[in-house]
C-alpha cells in the first residue's frame, strides 16, 4: 500500500533470544520468511543465520528494508505462490497484519494455510496468535470491534476464526497437518513480550514465583496507562487460579510441517534468557494483604519481622516467602529503604481498596502504622525526609480503584454529613434549653420575694465578716 506504513511492529530482547533458539532448525542454505513488520533488530538477527525474505504490506515499509539489502514482498499473503517455500516462517506480529484493502481479505484460519503451504516438508512455522479474551483486552477502556485508527478496516475482534484457546490453537494447527512442538503463553503485550512461560509451566510450575514474574511485567507495561481495572491483580489472580494460559495476552507457537525434530525450547523465558529455576512459595505482598483482609495482626507482625531481619531493602513483590525464608525474585532490581517499602505498600493497600485494620485517611498515616507495626517506628526517616515527599509508585490508572475511592470518599462524606447533623440537632435542643433558664431567671429576678432574700443573703455575708473581724472572735 502506499502512502502507509504500520506503526508499533513487534520487537523485543525476549523475542530476540526466542529467535536464536531456533538457530538448529535452519540449513546452512535455508530460507527465511519473515511475514508482517517486525523490528529492525529480529530482522537482523534471523539475517545472520539464513537468507531473509521480508513480506509487509506497506511501500514505505517495503522500501526502507530493501535499502538495508535485504530482499522484500511488497504486498499481501497473494504474494506467497505455490512455489516459494521456505525452512523456517517467522509471524510474530500475528496474521491480522498480512492482508491490505488492495487485495483478498482473509480470515485468520486462511491466513495460517497460507503461510503453513509455504513451508518445506519439516520446515517450522513460528507463529504469534493474539488472544480477544487476554488480560490486555479484559483491562482495555476501547472496544476493539470498533475502527479507532486507520488500519483497523476489519475490527473483528472476538468474532475472527482464531481459536480462544491454547488447546484449540494446537488442535486446529493439528488439523491443518502441523506438528505443535512448543507453545507459550506470552505477556503483558503480544507486541513486545517480556515473559513467555509454556502452558504446562504456569498449570504445574510454582503459583507464587510465576504470579508474580507475570504480575511485575504487566506493571512495567501498564504503567500510568488507563485501564478498566488493575491488570496486575488480574494477572497475578490468573496464573494463581489456573487460567494463566487462558488469559494470556498471546500465545507463541511452534509448529512443523511434518514430525517435530528434538529441539527443546525454555519453559520459561524472559528478556535475559532462559529462566533455569524459580522458587517455591507465595509473594510477601500477596501474604501481606491476606494478612490485612483478614485482620490478622498476629501474622502481619510476624511476616513484617521477618522481613525486617532478613531482607528489609527489597520490595514486597520481589520477595518469596518459602517455608520460613525470604528468597529473591530478581536479584537485579534496585533496592531502597525499608520505610519507602512500607510507603509503597501503603500506596498499594489505599490505592487499590484492599480492607485494611486501621482507620487511616491517608498513605502517611499508614506508612507511619505499618512502622510501627514492623517496629521501625523509632527509627524514623533519617536523611530521607518526611514520609510524604516521596513519589507514589507507578501503577496503572484503573477506572475500577478510582470508582472504589470514590465509594470511600462518598462513606466519609456521609459519616461526616451524619456528625454534623447530629452536632447541628444537639446545639439547637442545648441552645433551647439555655433560653429556656434565661427566661426563668429573669422571671425570678423580677419578684419581690427574690428581691427581698438577696438583700438580706448579702446583709447575712456582712454580718458574718463584721463579726470574723471582731477581737472577740479571735479571742
Amino acid at each position: 500500500m502506499a502512502g502507509w506504513s504500520d506503526p508499533s511492529p513487534v520487537s523485543g530482547r525476549l523475542l530476540t533470544h526466542l529467535l536464536g533458539l531456533l538457530r538448529p532448525l535452519v540449513p546452512e542454505d535455508g530460507r527465511i520468511l519473515v511475514a508482517g513488520p517486525h523490528d529492525e533488530s529480529l530482522v537482523a538477527a534471523l539475517s545472520a543465520v539464513a537468507e531473509v525474505t521480508c513480506l509487509v504490506r506497506s511501500q514505505s515499509d517495503a522500501a526502507e528494508l530493501s535499502d538495508r539489502g535485504g530482499t522484500v514482498l511488497c504486498g499481501t499473503l497473494a504474494k506467497l505462490t505455490d512455489t516459494d517455500h521456505y525452512d523456517v516462517v517467522v509471524a510474530l506480529d500475528g496474521v491480522e497484519r498480512l492482508c491490505s484493502v488492495e487485495g483478498p481479505q482473509y480470515d485468520w484460519a486462511e491466513s495460517v494455510q497460507v503461510l503453513r503451504r509455504s513451508l518445506r516438508p519439516g520446515g517450522a512455522l513460528l507463529l504469534a496468535v493474539e488472544n480477544e479474551l487476554g488480560v490486555h483486552r479484559l483491562v482495555d477502556r476501547t472496544t476493539v470491534t470498533f475502527a479507532h485508527t486507520d488500519s483497523a478496516w476489519r475490527p473483528l475482534g472476538e468474532f475472527d476464526t482464531k481459536p480462544g484457546s491454547p488447546a484449540r490453537l494446537a488442535a486446529h494447527l493439528t488439523g491443518d497437518g502441523l506438528t505443535v512442538g512448543w507453545l507459550g503463553t506470552a505477556w503483558p503485550l503480544p507486541s513486545a513480550p517480556t515473559f513467555v512461560a509454556t502452558a504446562d509451566a504456569l498449570r504445574d510450575g510454582p503459583s507464587g514465583a510465576l504470579s508474580a514474574a507475570v504480575s511485575g511485567a504487566v506493571a512495567t507495561a501498564y504503567a500510568g496507562r488507563p485501564v478498566l481495572s488493575d491488570p496486575r491483580r488480574l494477572a497475578a489472580a490468573a496464573v494463581r487460579g489456573g487460567l494463566g494460559a487462558e488469559l494470556a495476552p498471546a500465545w507463541l507457537v511452534l509448529a512443523f510441517r511434518g514430525p517435530a525434530p528434538a529441539t527443546t525450547l525454555p519453559a520459561v523465558l524472559t528478556g535475559a534468557g532462559p529462566v533455569a529455576e524459580l522458587p517455591e512459595g507465595r509473594l510477601l505482598e500477596e501474604l501481606l494483604i491476606g494478612a490485612c483482609l483478614r485482620h490478622d495482626l498476629p501474622t502481619l507482625r510476624r511476616l513484617l519481622a521477618a522481613w525486617v531481619a532478613e531482607r528489609p531493602t527489597d520490595s514486597f513483590d520481589n520477595l518469596v516467602l518459602d517455608g520460613e525464608t525470604l528468597r529473591l525474585l530478581d536479584p537485579v532490581r534496585a533496592t531502597t529503604e525499608p520505610e519507602l517499602v512500607l510507603r509503597h505498600f501503603a500506596h498499594t493497600l489505599l490505592a487499590g481498596g484492599y480492607y485494611q485494620p486501621w482507620p487511616a485517611a491517608d498513605v502517611p498515616a499508614l506508612t507511619a502504622i505499618l512502622l510501627a507495626v514492623a517496629g521501625l517506628a523509632g527509627d524514623g526517616l533519617a536523611g530521607h525526609g518526611p514520609v510524604d515527599s516521596d513519589p507514589a509508585p507507578p501503577a496503572p490508572d484503573s477506572l475500577r480503584e478510582h470508582e472504589e475511592q470514590v465509594r470511600r470518599l462518598e462513606e466519609r462524606l456521609a459519616d461526616a454529613a451524619t456528625r454534623l447533623s447530629y452536632t447541628e440537632t444537639e446545639l439547637v435542643r442545648r441552645d433551647a434549653e439555655l433560653r429556656r433558664a434565661r427566661l426563668q431567671i429573669d422571671a425570678f429576678s423580677g419578684k419581690v420575694g427574690y428581691r427581698i432574700s438577696k438583700l438580706g443573703a448579702r446583709a447575712a455575708r456582712k454580718a458574718v465578716r463584721a463579726v470574723r473581724r471582731s477581737p472577740l472572735f479571735k479571742d
